[in-house]
């Protein structure tokens, strides 16, 4: 796996804003063994680029949790170290398509009768 570093100071300055922060979805971050209650841990290096070995007996595989929690770190910098711009995320993940939030909004699970409860 291949680690990329922030000179020390930007990194602390990131820290400082994700003291005692949860991430938006604490379920991702339990189901990846990144944080046991969902809370934000202090970066030690920068994570736009993640490189592992993937497959069922080395590091797993890059999942829908994986991707919402690499995303959230990088907006965390981003906010921080270019406050004046705004972000765009663009993705192509159609893997992630099978996955939602648990509340959220399904075709499948919609009533399709006239004048049903929703």
């Amino acid at each position: 796996m291949r680690v990329w570093f922030w000179p020390g100071e930007e990194l602390a300055k990131i820290n400082r804003t994700r003291v005692s922060e949860k991430y938006c979805n604490v379920r991702a971050a339990i189901e990846t063994k990144r944080s046991a209650m969902g809370f934000k841990a202090q970066l030690t290096k920068s994570l736009f680029v993640f490189e592992f070995d993937y497959g069922a007996n080395l590091e797993g595989y890059w999942m829908y949790q994986h991707m919402v929690l690499q995303l959230e770190d990088c907006i965390d910098c981003l906010k921080v170290l270019y406050p004046q711009f705004d972000l765009l995320f663009l993705f192509d993940h159609s893997c992630g398509h099978n996955r939602q939030e648990e509340d959220g909004l399904n075709v499948e699970n919609m009533n399709k009768e006239f004048d049903g409860a929703q």
